[in-house]
């Protein structure tokens, strides 16, 4: 089969393998190892002293470095350090989308809730389309478009005066100076639709997306169930009118 032209496929990116010695090192830094070695320390000074405190400890750190091992301490470890990863994306995000409107906030935290609820019923879906990074073109779409609005707003270009009738050479000078303001602010109102378009196909993107994974699979055979019900109901009809004949 020939492909078709300006068609790509682009596989789901696939979280980094993590190292053994960074398992370890999540393992033996995660809150529930720190807690239970502040605990088992907290022990072990009370019947031994400083001593004892620091063997309870050793003793924790130990376990939680063979707990790393495990396939379901492994899973945990990567599911939180994807978890840090999204939420330093969001602050990110936030902090560079404070500097546009209170309207675009809004959307962009719209569109982020709904991304963490793909993530959470398909997270293959989630990877497949990329929908981090696209929250990360929606804002930096934003960020080009608030310039374009703070431009237009400082420079004034909603009030340009008109050129003047007489044709001295300051007034011609000048006149070229406008007429380079009108032809930038028109450049810059075109600029803002296409970004104003594209933010507009990001946000019905994630809603098409958000609605595929919603919607539950369709079943061909739905009606499977209920015509064996149906056919046996005839038999036993049949057979009961075959014994009362």
């Amino acid at each position: 089969m020939r492909s078709q032209p300006h068609l790509v496929v682009v596989p789901p990116k696939l979280p980094p393998a993590t190292s053994r010695l960074g398992y370890l090192r999540g393992a033996v830094a995660s809150p529930v190892c720190v807690a239970v070695t502040l605990f088992a320390a907290c022990i072990g000074i009370g019947y031994a002293g400083v001593l004892g405190a620091i063997v309870a400890a050793a003793l924790v750190v130990v376990l939680g470095a063979n707990a790393s091992r495990y396939h379901r301490v492994r899973r945990y470890l990567d599911e939180q350090d994807r978890a840090q990863s999204r939420a330093k994306r969001h602050c990110r995000r936030l902090r560079q989308v404070r500097r546009t409107s209170p309207a675009r906030m809004r959307h962009y935290d719209e569109l982020r809730v709904m991304v963490d609820e793909i993530e959470r019923l398909d997270e293959t879906e989630a990877a497949r389309f990329e929908l981090q990074d696209l929250l990360d073109h929606f804002v930096r779409l934003a960020l080009s478009h608030q310039r374009c609005v703070d431009a237009l707003r400082l420079s004034g270009a909603d009030a340009l005066p008109a050129p003047m009738p007489c044709e001295t050479t300051r007034s011609s000078r000048r006149s070229d100076i406008i007429q380079r303001r009108i032809r930038h602010r028109d450049e810059c109102v075109r600029r803002m639709a296409q970004i104003t378009d594209e933010i507009e196909g990001i946000d019905q993107l994630v809603r098409l997306i958000a609605q595929r994974t919603a919607c539950p699979g369709f079943d061909l055979e739905l009606d499977r169930e209920i015509d064996r019900r149906l056919w046996e109901l005839d038999e036993v009809d049949a057979a009961m009118h075959q014994l009362s004949a």
